[in-house]
């Protein structure tokens, strides 16, 4: 198995029908962007549109950062950090023949574009990823599901 994690990140992933019963601390300052402070972040989907609704986050370089993704659309989604921009296409298309791997490729040159992802959410569900910042840039992230990719990206601002 090839390891999504790079510049030393720890990923964890936890699904959850409901994250109701959690106490996460989360900071939001407007519905396009958040800036994070090592804690919490919730980004969203709703309905059939193909568009997260925070669409840029900065954090702190070295930090903590988790991604509390909260699926209110009427289709799976996924939130994959890549590399740079310029990888947004490669691993986009190839996820459309990783259906048996939640839509993440696998092949060792699309592996390394990208720095960590969350499982497969069907609708109604909520993921975590819990990762270490890289360090200053900008870190595109997507929906790798059934050509999303092509509508659904924001950034990882990282300073």
């Amino acid at each position: 198995m090839v390891s999504t994690f790079y510049f030393a990140l720890a990923a964890i992933l936890i699904i959850v029908p409901d994250a109701s019963g959690f106490d996460l601390k989360s900071k939001s300052l407007e519905k396009s962007f958040i800036q994070a402070e090592g804690d919490t972040v919730i980004v969203g989907s709703e309905g059939a549109n193909l568009s997260f609704d925070v669409t840029e986050i900065r954090a702190e370089a070295g930090s903590t950062l988790t991604i509390q993704y909260v699926n209110r659309g009427d289709l799976p989604h996924n939130v994959v950090i890549v590399k740079q921009r310029s990888d947004i296409n490669p691993v986009g298309i190839a996820a459309l023949q990783a259906s048996q791997t939640g839509y993440i490729p696998q092949d060792d040159a699309n592996q390394q574009r990208i720095i960590a992802h969350t499982e497969l959410t069907k609708p109604g569900e909520t993921v975590f990823l819990t990762f270490t910042v890289p360090p200053p840039g900008t870190y595109p992230y997507i929906c790798t599901y059934a050509g999303h990719f092509t509508m659904m990206q924001g950034d990882l601002i990282s300073e």
